[in-house]
């Protein structure tokens, strides 16, 4: 059981997001498309980072840390899709390079240390 939720959990969300996301860009009016996709994106990225968390001995139970990690998801989030736009913050962003990629990967950090 180990083995499947150190390795299988991973692959598989992994390859049934990506099936959801090449059905959606497929599927979808080009109206929705993109806000439906990175949706499903930010959410399958954090749930990969969830799932590479394998559960030991809980360090922190404090929640005032998963609301600051929710928060910093649903800010990357909105950042992403377009509704939150601050021109200092984002000159700052285009600065360090903080854009698709690097985004991917906060989404990622955020699932897996909601629950480190």
């Amino acid at each position: 059981m180990n083995f499947y939720r150190r390795y299988g959990l991973p692959v598989l969300i992994m390859v049934i997001s990506g099936l959801l996301v090449r059905l959606f860009n497929t599927y979808l009016p080009g109206s929705i498309r993109s806000l439906i996709v990175t949706i499903t994106m930010a959410v399958a990225l954090f749930a990969f980072g969830m799932a590479l968390h394998v559960h030991k001995k809980r360090r922190d139970e404090s929640w005032f840390k998963k609301l600051v990690i929710c928060f910093v998801l649903l800010f990357f989030l909105l950042w992403d899709l377009g509704y939150i736009v601050f021109p200092q913050l984002k000159a700052v962003f285009d600065f360090l390079g903080i854009q698709g990629f690097v985004i991917a990967m906060v989404y990622v950090y955020c699932g897996w240390a909601f629950f480190d």
